[in-house]
């Protein structure tokens, strides 16, 4: 439902550091309906805009809610889950960020060019309000666990590895992006089996994603975060690099987008999950 693309993470980056300094003394549950309700708003707005500022003015909302989902709902489900299945958990949550590539994406796009963009948000909004009524009901079956003010690890200080984690998030994150972000302009023209080229490494990238995701969560319990991440991000590497030597070779571009896809998630596990071990680390050493 959080829809997933490169602009909307750049505002994501903006909004969710905010969003956790804003919202830390309220609790997981209360912010996961909040996020979903601020989400529909921000959705609803861009439906019935009048104009291009109100469009983005939406969208802007739509982000802001978006940025407060998806940490508190990572917090929350290792939160629920025993240790050993915080792989699992966490590729959960990051696996309905892959599935809206391959589902959410062409659904839309196909609502606004056969009756107009703007039902194609109204499509977000009532899918939005479904996942509304049927998710605020889970949450107050939930224990609500008394958020901590002024004494969790990160209210004191950051530890060097912590920095160190956030690094390797940036540099795996930009290399992928700026792929990402011209990936038509260096693929786009060729066809293979008369289908574009573009659209079809595309969907193979959305496709890779899922299934990626979906081992990663497996992988990540048994081998451990560390290997995981070491392996994603080597592997990127040699795919990003083929991808662009290789761009004009059609299935092999098309295999290669559905590896990188298969990777291209992978990463946001494990990294998740070593933050959550570190945390837990310095708890107990305070």
């Amino acid at each position: 439902m959080i829809d997933n693309n490169p602009q909307l993470k750049g505002r994501m980056t903006v909004f969710a550091p905010l969003n956790a300094w804003m919202f830390k003394a309220m609790s997981g549950h209360n912010v996961q309906i909040l996020s979903v309700s601020i989400f529909i708003i921000g959705n609803l707005i861009c439906a019935i805009a009048p104009n291009f500022l109100t469009l983005a003015a939406g969208r802007v909302i739509s982000a802001y809610g978006a940025a407060m989902f998806t940490p508190s709902a990572t917090a929350l489900a290792v939160e629920l889950l025993p240790p050993a299945r915080k792989g699992f958990a966490l590729s959960l949550i990051f696996g309905g960020m892959t599935v809206s590539q391959v589902a959410g994406v062409p659904a839309t796009s196909w609502i606004a060019d056969a009756i107009g963009w703007r039902f194609s948000f109204g499509f977000v909004v009532i899918a939005g309000l479904l996942a509304l009524i049927i998710f605020a009901p889970m949450m107050s079956g939930i224990a609500t666990k008394a958020p901590e003010r002024g004494n969790s690890p990160i209210s004191k200080g950051l530890s060097k590895a912590t920095y160190g984690i956030l690094s390797v998030t940036l540099f795996v994150v930009v290399s992928e992006f700026i792929v990402y972000s011209y990936v038509s302009v260096f693929i786009i023209g060729s066809l293979l089996a008369g289908v574009p080229l573009l659209s079809a490494a595309l969907f193979a990238y959305g496709f890779g994603a899922v299934t990626g995701n979906v081992a990663c969560g497996v992988l990540t319990d048994r081998f451990g975060p560390y290997k995981v991440l070491i392996a994603v991000v080597g592997a990127q590497l040699i795919l990003l690099v083929g991808l662009v030597a290789f761009r004009q070779h059609g299935a092999l571009t098309v295999l290669i987008a559905f590896f990188w896809g298969n990777v291209s998630y992978m990463y946001l596990v494990p990294i998740q999950h070593r933050r959550d071990k570190l945390v837990e680390q310095l708890a107990a050493q305070r």
